[in-house]
């Protein structure tokens, strides 16, 4: 309902209520932009009220009411004038502060003097005619001013016609803001509304009207002259064009001129008529004359479009880009639009390419995006951050739940977000991955027709743009239907800030090339050359591998940090030098660092080494010690091989660490330090857990951060870049040219596995340095016998491995799968009964290695003898020679079954854990840590070795099933080492293949079991 619709009903009910026949209003201003206001039926001798009539009104009787700016005057028997004068703003304000609080407005007339207004006659008048006479109690006749005093009537009709006085000032001020105030002609948010209201009935052609140089008129003759040049051009469109027809300035010198069509209708001829009309004119009193350029369009009826609003952007669109056709002529153009020749998406964005709306309110959120996107592009030099701040800053304005730029194939850079509930742009989540196979379907038909393309799947609408910089580049938005709605104006933004983004995209992408060939000629020189320089500092760590990387990363967030750090990985990675970096890149790099070996200190003597002791707390205790815990205070207190803690050590530290608190051996008072703790371990402490020899809540105390220090193997990046370091070290310490490595040498290097790590690799190479005669170092003289190492393709995942592999990863294995049929005891598994056991409860170890063996079971007792009597023999036969004197027993029997059990089991993991019964992690660990090493050839054991094998494959094969298999076995095998003479416990354990404190608890568990 239009503003004029809602006066109309008002004075209809004033109309009604006082009986009027018919009621005219003549306002100065309104019946000059809106028409005339006459409510009712005037008969043959009724007219309105009209201009001519005002200058006769001189009189008018003052009505005492609430209101004094009402006056009535009877022209006639049944006519009656009321003249309602409009009140200033300041007046009405001081007017109701008077009326709602008497001591504020006195307060305020006494110390601001009144505010009078220069003029006073801005009023407007109604007319009521009634069928018969002026009621009484309407009539300004002297003689009836008691009845009107007191006549309800009269006050309500007077609070009616005050209520009309507020609605016309509400009316101005509307109508003030849709037309130009320069001319009076619509704004462009009213000709984009009537072009929606007329193509609901009509085809619709606009003419867009351009005063060419205009610019020049304001700089040679000023402003003022140009505003009249402005209001000539207004008025000759006025009196050229019907009454009907919908005229629009834009702005400056355009114009636009909006009408129904049909298809009589001759756009281009109504065009070339108003061009001649305007280029006739001699304006500014015929001082100049002035040319113009034309656009003009249609919008059929017929064409289908979401919306009407989206119809007159269309229209709108066209119509600009012929004008701006015609704007690229050498002299006056008229340019009509057809499709054959225009694209709604080949022109290149623009202020009238369809970003404006008829919501103001909308238009200033597109111009704020669009300046903010743009300040963005021009500042942001790295596409990755500015593809985010700019989807981010979209967030902001739309309501979608993820966008990005995606590319032609996966291997390309994608930029990919998800808009959280905070509208930030992040990595994009699980679920909002799920588009992206609809998305880049979308993105091939995109690509195919250089348009956008909008889908809608379920409740989800999808919208691809390209981004045109001749790549298969798109940028994607999606969202909810019911809260993201791609509107014309939108599609065109966006379509816009597209072809932006795609700009600088491709700046992006010349300038990574261009960097790409600046750097590569110096980048991996430059490289070597700082990590040879930090290589040259104890505490520095050598690496170019991203593993390493990666590892560092993390451990400068660690650092600075007081959080309790694990470190893990193999012997020989340089776990020491990972806590020196720890120490130096950390916030207490100036306080100490104590590092506690936890395997190397005596059960009975740990807890006063790590807590110390008060005088006379023990027999020897001849003085007070502060302990390392104390030591270490302000500092890092680092507790290196933290599994072979005793359990009830573990204990006592555990309250350490969740306290940071203790009590010294014979103290009774605690001690609280401010101490950062990381724990060192190349166990896998989870599989100790597992196994009961480490507290699970102290394991979990302890893993709050973990660094895993990879193997070298797993690092083969860092293998020349360390052996130069190395070659380069030892060089210097022995006054000795610098030796290079052989180019079959350090190919075989990076296949090789390196067991002992970066410790072999030095060690290695300073043998090496020393041997080499020349200049370069060949394979050879590295000592390495590859024949007996796995490259490492060899040593990939084996359950990959086809089951009928006839070929093992090493020689060792080989003899055992060529045992399979030349050794008593060892038979075939049963795979019938195998893929059976595979339907069954996986929960029970030892009923699911039951289900694995034959109908014909061994003994586990007559086994268990049978090894122990055998395991005896043999230590003692091989203690007699000198090779095998302090050799790894029990490491060597623990994989020789582990090895047998895996290939007895057809290499199936599962079914080698149930029947070792270890966890799957540590037969997979076990099982690749022995194909990796690989010397269990024969040459490397006893004679009488194949006599142990032979003795294991009843329990490899699933013959027998003994509880806690690996366990069981540890501690046949100490049993028989101390059934042996040796020099002492530190032999006996090295014989078993453990460290001391694991010796001690094994034999506690050996006396416990006997």
């Amino acid at each position: 309902m239009n503003p004029k619709d809602l006066l109309y009903h008002h004075i209809n009910s004033i109309l009604v209520f006082s009986g009027a026949k018919n009621i005219s209003v003549w306002h100065p201003q309104l019946n000059d932009e809106m028409g005339s206001f006459n409510v009712g039926e005037f008969g043959p001798n009724e007219t309105p009220i009209e201009a001519s009539q005002v200058g006769e009104v001189n009189v008018f009787a003052k009505q005492d009411s609430a209101f004094n700016n009402m006056a009535f005057k009877a022209i006639s028997a049944t006519t009656l004038l009321v003249k309602i004068t409009e009140e200033p703003l300041a007046d009405s304000i001081y007017s109701n502060l008077a009326s709602n609080n008497k001591a504020t407005a006195s307060e305020i007339a006494s110390r601001r003097a009144p505010i009078k207004t220069f003029d006073d006659n801005t009023w407007f008048l109604m007319q009521f005619n009634f069928a018969q006479q002026i009621p009484n109690w309407l009539s300004p006749d002297q003689s009836n001013q008691q009845l009107m005093v007191s006549s309800d009537k009269l006050v309500t009709v007077q609070h009616m016609l005050q209520s009309t006085v507020m609605q016309m000032r509400l009316i101005s001020e509307f109508l003030t803001l849709l037309s130009d105030p320069l001319t009076n002609l619509c704004s462009r948010t009213v000709l984009q509304n009537k072009i929606a209201q007329l193509s609901n009935q009509y085809s619709v052609g606009l003419i867009m009207v351009h005063c060419i140089d205009f610019h020049q008129i304001n700089r040679k003759f000023g402003n003022e002259f140009g505003d009249n040049v402005i209001r000539e051009i207004a008025e000759l469109l006025k009196s050229s064009t019907r009454e009907n027809d919908i005229l629009s300035r834009y702005g400056g010198a355009l114009f636009g001129v909006a009408f129904p069509v049909n298809e009589k209708t001759d756009v281009a001829s109504f065009a070339k008529k108003l061009q001649l009309i305007l280029q006739q004119r001699h304006y500014l009193d015929g001082a100049i004359n002035l040319a113009f350029d034309v656009g003009a369009a249609i919008i059929e009826y017929s064409e289908d479009y979401p919306s009407k609003s989206a119809c007159a952007s269309v229209l709108i669109s066209r119509a600009d880009q012929a004008l701006k056709a015609a704007q690229k002529e050498e002299k006056p153009s008229i340019i009509t639009w057809h499709k054959d020749d225009f694209s709604l998406y080949q022109q290149k964005f623009n202020y009238l390419g369809g970003i404006f709306t008829a919501d103001t309110i909308t238009d200033y959120r597109n111009m704020l995006l669009l300046w903010d996107i743009s300040s963005l592009i021009a500042d942001k030099y790295d596409f990755s951050q500015l593809a985010q701040s700019v989807i981010q800053r979209l967030a902001q304005t739309f309501d979608f739940m993820c966008a990005g730029v995606i590319g032609p194939n996966e291997q390309q850079q994608q930029y990919l977000y998800s808009i959280d509930s905070n509208d930030d742009a992040v990595a994009m989540t699980a679920q909002d991955s799920a588009f992206l196979t609809e998305i880049k379907q979308m993105q091939q038909s995109v690509m195919a027709s250089d348009k956008p393309s909008e889908r809608l799947v379920g409740s989800t609408i999808i919208l691809v743009l390209p981004l045109e910089i001749e790549t298969a580049d798109c940028l994607f938005i999606c969202g909810k239907a019911s809260q993201f709605e791609v509107k014309h104006d939108t599609q065109v933004l966006l379509s816009g800030l597209t072809r932006q983004l795609g700009k600088a995209l491709r700046r992006s992408k010349l300038e990574e090339e261009l960097n790409r060939k600046l750097e590569s000629q110096n980048e991996q020189l430059q490289h070597e050359l700082t990590q040879l320089k930090e290589g040259l500092q104890v505490s520095s760590i050598i690496y170019r591998s991203q593993a390493m990387a990666n590892l560092l990363k993390h451990a400068k967030r660690a650092a600075m940090t007081d959080t309790t750090v694990l470190i893990t990985g193999e012997s020989g990675t340089g776990k020491e030098r990972l806590i020196n970096a720890l120490h130096q890149m950390g916030n207490r790099n100036n306080k100490s660092l104590v590092i506690v070996d936890c395997g190397s200190i005596p059960e009975s003597l740990i807890e006063s080494e790590l807590f110390g002791y008060v005088k006379g707390a023990f027999t020897g205790a001849q003085n007070t010690s502060s302990g390392k815990v104390l030591d270490a205070e302000g500092g890092i207190l680092v507790l290196d091989e933290i599994g072979e803690l005793p359990l009830n050590m573990q204990t006592k530290l555990l309250r350490f660490v969740q306290e940071k608190h203790f009590t010294p051996v014979g103290g009774n008072k605690v001690i609280t330090v401010d101490v950062k703790i990381i724990a060192v371990t190349n166990r896998d402490l989870a599989f100790e857990v597992e196994q009961g020899n480490f507290r699970k809540d102290l394991y979990y105390r302890l893993n709050v951060l973990t660094l895993y220090n990879p193997p070298l193997r797993e690092r083969p990046e860092d293998i020349e870049l360390l052996a130069t370091h190395f070659l380069t070290k030892y060089a210097e310490q022995f006054k000795l040219e610098k030796r290079n490595l052989s180019t079959n040498a350090l190919q075989k290097m990076l296949h090789y596995t390196w067991p002992g790590n970066i410790r072999e690799l030095e060690n290695r190479l300073m043998q090496a340095t020393l041997l080499c005669e020349g200049k370069v170092i060949e394979w050879g003289l590295l000592n390495i016998e590859d024949d007996v190492r796995p490259t490492a393709a060899q040593t990939e995942n084996h359950s990959r491995l086809p089951a009928q592999s006839p070929a093992p990863p090493y020689p060792g294995v080989n003899s055992l799968v060529n045992s399979n049929n030349n050794h008593a005891g060892y038979s075939e598994p049963d795979y019938n009964a195998e893929r059976f056991s595979s339907q069954q409860d996986n929960n029970s170890t030892n009923n699911y290695a039951r289900s694995e063996v034959h109908t014909t079971m061994v003994s586990a007792q007559h086994c268990t003898e049978m090894l122990l009597d055998i395991f005896k023999q043999t230590l003692s036969q091989a203690g007699q020679h000198p090779q095998f004197v302090n050799a790894p027993f029990g490491s060597w029997i623990e994989d020789e079954l582990i090895i047998k059990t895996y290939i007895a089991s057809d290499r199936k993991m599962r079914l080698t854990a149930a029947r070792l019964s270890i966890s799957q992690s540590t037969a997979r660990r076990k099982v690749d840590k022995i194909l990796a090493e690989g010397d269990m050839t024969e040459s490397h054991r006893p004679s009488n070795w194949h006599v142990i094998s032979e003795a294991l494959a009843p329990i490899a094969n699933g013959q027998v099933v003994l509880k806690n298999c690996v366990a069981q076995i540890k501690l046949l095998v100490l049993e028989s080492i101390l059934s042996t003479p040796v020099y002492s416990m530190a032999q006996a354990a090295e014989m078993l293949g453990v460290s001391e404190p694991t010796f001690y608890k094994l034999k506690r568990e050996l006396d416990a079991s006997q």
